[in-house]
């Protein structure tokens, strides 16, 4: 991906990409996964995709107070992430490792989402 040449903004953005890489984390454990578990890894699949897609979407937004609510929602699909990940790990599908390292790149997502989240409320304020 050569930033320098797209012109999507999100492609342009640090969160982007770590999400990015948080929701191939994802795709590899939920591969090697019994069957049995079909509800819980839609959903867990459901809510990662969605956190990169919002993320996407907020980032092409043209007004500061789409972008925020296009990032809000992103961040809440990370905290339903993090809850999915330790769903897996009660139920034996995931190590207490895993579900760590996968909850830290997690932590790291939303604390950036927080921080686009107040710059564009910021920058959406009159005056």
């Amino acid at each position: 991906m050569n930033n320098s040449l797209t012109p999507f903004a999100h492609e342009r953005l640090d969160v982007y990409r770590v999400a990015l890489r948080l929701f191939s984390d994802v795709e590899e454990i939920v591969r090697d996964i019994p069957a049995g578990h079909g509800d819980l890894l839609r959903q867990l699949r459901r809510c990662t995709a969605s956190m990169v897609l919002n993320i996407a979407e907020g980032a092409n937004r043209g007004h500061h107070k789409d972008k925020a609510a296009r990032f809000l929602i992103a961040r809440g699909e990370c905290g339903e992430c993090a809850c999915a990940l330790d769903l897996l790990h009660i139920c034996g599908l995931a190590s207490a490792a895993e579900v760590e390292s996968l909850k830290e790149t997690a932590r790291r997502v939303a604390a950036m989402l927080t921080g686009l989240i107040r710059r564009e409320r910021r920058l959406a304020e009159p005056g």
